[in-house]
Parts: C-alpha cells; structure tokens; sequence
C-alpha cells in the first residue's frame, strides 16, 4: 500500500505540475474559472492531479500506520 501512495502522490505531483505549465499564471487559471465558468485544460489537470495527490497521501498514511 505504500508502494502505490507513492506512485499516486508522483503521478498528482506530475498532473499538477503539467497542468501549470498549460495555464501560464495562476491568475488566468482564476479568471477562467471564476470569471465566465469555462475551464482551461491546465486546470482541469491540476484538480485532478491534486485528487490522485491526496489519495496518495491517505494510502501512504495508511499503509504506514498498518506497518506499524
């Protein structure tokens, strides 16, 4: 189980970071989404590049906690 929330909490680092590079700046990733309710492509990598970080993170924990 910590074998597989470290490669989650790569591959999330990884959504993150490439989704960043698409979007430019932070501001224009706010104005997409808060602005006219459309989203850029770099967003909708980051949200799902943070999702598969956080399940990482709990299956990290996790399998720490039952190593224990």
């Amino acid at each position: 189980m910590i074998v597989f929330g470290i490669i989650f909490l790569v591959l999330g680092a990884a959504g993150c970071v490439y989704g960043i590079t698409q979007n430019n700046s932070l501001e224009a990733q706010l104005e997409s989404i808060l602005g006219n309710g459309r989203t850029n492509p770099g967003t909708v990598f980051i949200v799902i590049g943070v999702v598969i970080a956080v399940i990482g993170i709990i299956l990290l924990f996790k399998g720490i906690t039952k190593k224990s």
